[in-house]
């Protein structure tokens, strides 16, 4: 898996409405999932080159209206394709919550960034594992579960 990965396609997110409420765009997740990916040497130095591609839609991100501590659930659906054979050997949709504290920004809008972005490294970090669960034998892949 080391450095075999390239992000194809990452959906299901929304710009912040600087009116509204904190959200997470696709392209800042992407920027996340890859510079996590990278971090963890699983990232392939070229896109079209990774024998793996990764598919992520953040399909939900629960959030409080308001409140003291910030609990934002993030619900992301992974899908690791193999390049070669064009199936599928990994298939997750993790849900991660992450709480800011009240006295981890002074305004609720920050701590619900806070909140959002704990969220969205926490699914990064549990898709790592998954991803490190993986068992490689010869040129497949096989799910660990």
């Amino acid at each position: 898996m080391r450095e075999a990965i390239a992000v194809r396609d990452v959906t299901g997110g929304k710009e912040t409405n600087p009116m509204w409420v904190s959200s997470v765009s696709s392209s800042d997740f992407e920027r996340a999932l890859e510079f996590s990916l990278k971090d963890a040497g699983l990232l392939s130095p070229n896109k079209q080159a990774g024998k793996y591609v990764l598919v992520a839609h953040l399909s939900q991100l629960d959030q409080p209206f308001a409140g003291a501590s910030m609990t934002v659930t993030a619900t992301v659906r992974y899908t690791l394709i193999d390049r070669a054979t064009n199936k599928d050997v990994l298939e997750k949709t993790l849900a991660t919550p992450y709480t800011a504290a009240w006295n981890d920004a002074f305004m609720g809008s920050e701590r619900l960034k806070l909140a959002n972005e704990g969220a969205v490294r926490a699914n990064i970090q549990q898709l790592i594992d998954a991803l490190a669960a993986l068992k490689v034998s010869g040129a497949e892949v096989q799910v660990g579960k």
